[in-house]
This record gives structure tokens, sequence and C-alpha cells, in this order.
């Protein structure tokens, strides 16, 4: 006698502090496209699709820690570039939202490349308030074009001197002291030595 082929139980758990299922959700002889339902009495949600998507509901706070050992057993140091927690998305956007609240970042050091070509590989930040940037030793600007607006004043405040290396200067003020000091200054006060003291500090 043939034995009869048993499917195993679509519900794998049921009770009154959560449901674990498999299979479709919708109502009998209609696929949802959901594999696994996990759904917890404090509201909790994870649900798996026959695609391979993944959709997760936390009612309340999510904290997860990682790299605690790292370090252990013959393992006596870590490495500078040990990977402790990775997020890779091939295809798609990454999106982080805190619509109530702050996002930090906070680490020994933080990389933010952009790889696309031509016009797609931009950097943008943007506030509604305040941006504020502060190095310990110095800040480099660079790009072919860097253009400053303002609506109201522009302010340079330093404590040292205050160098303006260029090719030409076009200026709208009657009175520049700027281009009173490039042309009226002592001879030995040149464009040349400017570029040269600059080319010192930016290495």
């Amino acid at each position: 006698m043939a034995k009869m082929k048993v499917h195993p139980e679509y519900v794998l758990a049921d009770n009154p502090h959560g449901r674990v299922a498999f299979g479709p959700i919708a109502p009998e002889n209609k696929d949802d496209n959901t594999a696994m339902v996990v759904a917890l009495k404090g509201g909790h949600f994870t649900t798996y699709n026959k695609d391979g998507n993944k959709g997760e509901i936390v009612p309340g706070a999510s904290h997860e820690h990682c790299g605690s050992s790292l370090v252990q057993g013959e393992n006596t140091t870590s490495s500078n570039e040990e990977v402790s927690k990775s997020i890779t998305a091939h295809q798609g956007d990454i999106v982080i939202v805190a619509e109530e609240g702050n996002i930090k970042l906070k680490a020994k050091n933080i990389w933010i490349e952009t790889t696309g070509s031509g016009n797609d590989g931009s950097f943008m930040v943007k506030a509604n308030d305040h941006i504020t940037m502060t190095a310990g030793e110095q800040m480099t600007l660079g790009g072919a074009k860097v253009c400053m607006l303002s609506s109201d004043t522009i302010s340079l405040n330093s404590k040292g001197p205050l160098w303006f290396l260029c090719s030409d200067i076009h200026k709208k003020s009657a009175d520049n002291p700027i281009m009173k000091i490039l042309l009226q200054g002592p001879a030995a006060f040149t464009l040349e030595s400017f570029i040269d003291a600059i080319r010192k500090t930016c290495k």
C-alpha cells in the first residue's frame, strides 16, 4: 500500500499570545502571495511573501546590538575594517525617516561617497534652520565651481590672515578694501607669495 503524501500544517501556532502561519492569509481559494506571517499580541507583525519581500511592524522601540563578540577566543584584536553591521541594496533606495525625532550618526570616522556618473553623483544637504560644520584642524572645500549665495549677509571671520587667491577679481563695491590690499600692498606682498603660502597649508 502506497503511503499517502502528508502536507505540513499551514498554521504552526495559534494561541492568545500570537499566530504563526504559512501560506495565503486571504480568503480561501485566493492566493495573495503571502508565504509566512508572524503576528503577536503586542502588535508586532512580520510578513514574508513568495517574491522574496518582507514587511515588519514594530509598535514600540526597536534596538539592535552587534559586534560585541568580534574579539574572542584566539582573536585578541579586530581589524580596523572589521564589518559588524552591513546593509546592501543591490537595487532601489535606502530610506531612513524619523518624522518626529532626530537621526544621529556617531563614529570614529564617517565616509560619504557618491558614485553616480555625470549629474547623477550629487550630495545634497538641506535644512530649515542652521547648518554647522566644525573641524578641529583644517576644513577643505573644493570643486570645479564654488558658489556662495545669501539672501542676507555673508561674513568671513578669521583670527589669522584672510587669503584671496584668484586670477581676477570682479567687484561691484565702489570701495573694495581687498582690491586695495592686492593692488597697493608692498612689493614683497605678491600674488606668487600668496599662492605659495596656500599650497603649503593645503597639502
